[in-house]
């Protein structure tokens, strides 16, 4: 209880709670206490890790019955530790691995939803429970969380679709809504990236399209120049198609590299890795400043790029616009 305490800063707060949990007389008896920090990797990250000095150096004196519980997802959090810290850590580690396989991660999903007769009467319970079976084994739902599964087998993001869905529960309403949970699956699946890319122009888009053409070919790395051959050949050949009532015609090469330069600013396009000499390369930036060599930076034409999305992104991008030819659209099926 720090309410009657002058506190000038955190480092005041802590000083003052460790000097509660100190004992200089053994008959005086403290209860033990247990620091958990999540997220043990950002404290590592800290400049000085002063937070985590202080409690590895208190841990290991007689004085104060504590213990420190770190967790995170990163195998080499320890070669973050200054070695002040490191020499006062017990090198005692437990792994924990994830599911094995999708069933356990329904199965926590339905361990966190489903109600017992405790809570409600049995005939609302089996009526309850029975609502969630009905969704979790439902096709719209199976596929979300096989795709969470795949993802990174994350468990507050498969729980936190439900969330929603559970506020919602009333007097009125007791029971869960699926099309709540389906929407908000839907939601969590749709990318930033995904909406920032709905709105692009019909040549950034055609751009996009021949860059997964190249990549289909085996072509990881590409230029604007390939990108813009690539785009200028398809036009070309179904110019007769695309072009019904004028709606369609090819770019000029200034226009289309005005288009390019936007999807590297938005980042759907970045500098792809460049060798600069033996045994050594370098990322570019996203002002396309990667040269060929160290020291050289050559036409922004003819560097090298990748395309940040995967095929079926690019799928169900087109998918998703209605003002796109037919043929376009049969580009991108291809």
């Amino acid at each position: 209880d720090l309410e009657h305490v002058l506190i000038g800063s955190f480092a005041d707060a802590f000083t003052y709670i460790l000097n509660l949990l100190r004992s200089d007389d053994e008959s005086t008896a403290i209860p033990p206490v247990i620091f958990v920090l999540e997220e043990f990797d950002l404290l590592a990250q800290h400049p000085k890790q002063s937070l985590l000095y202080t409690l590895f150096d208190i841990a290991q004196s007689q004085q104060t019955p504590i213990a420190v519980l770190g967790v995170t997802a990163r195998i080499d959090v320890l070669d973050l530790l200054e070695k002040r810290v490191k020499s006062r850590f017990s090198h005692r580690q437990i792994y924990v691995h994830n599911m094995a396989s999708v069933e356990e991660f329904v199965q926590i999903a339905r361990e966190a939803l489903c109600i017992d007769s405790s809570t409600a009467s049995e005939a609302f319970a089996q009526q309850f429970n029975k609502r969630i079976e009905d969704i979790l084994t439902s096709s719209t739902v199976s596929q979300h969380i096989e795709d969470i599964f795949e993802f990174g087998k994350d468990v507050r993001m498969l729980l936190r679709a439900f969330t929603l869905a559970v506020s919602q529960i009333s007097i009125e309403n007791p029971l869960l809504n699926a099309s709540t949970v389906e929407s908000q699956f839907a939601l969590a699946n749709t990318s930033a990236k995904m909406k920032i890319l709905s709105s692009i122009s019909l040549l950034e888009l055609c751009l996009i399209i021949a860059m997964r053409s190249l990549t289909q070919l085996d072509i990881t790395k590409y230029n604007f120049e390939m990108v813009y051959d690539e785009y200028k050949t398809f036009m070309s050949r179904h110019m007769m198609a695309v072009s019904a009532g004028g709606a369609m015609k090819i770019y000029k090469k200034p226009v289309a590299l005005k288009a390019f330069e936007t999807l590297v600013e938005l980042e759907i396009v970045r500098p792809a890795l460049v060798s600069v000499g033996e045994g050594s390369s370098v990322y570019g930036r996203n002002d396309l400043l990667a040269g060929t060599a160290a020291g050289i930076r050559a036409p922004k034409e003819y560097r090298m790029v990748q395309l940040m999305l995967e095929p079926m992104q690019v799928v169900e991008l087109v998918s998703g616009r209605v003002d796109i030819p037919a043929v376009i659209r049969r580009w991108a099926q291809q």
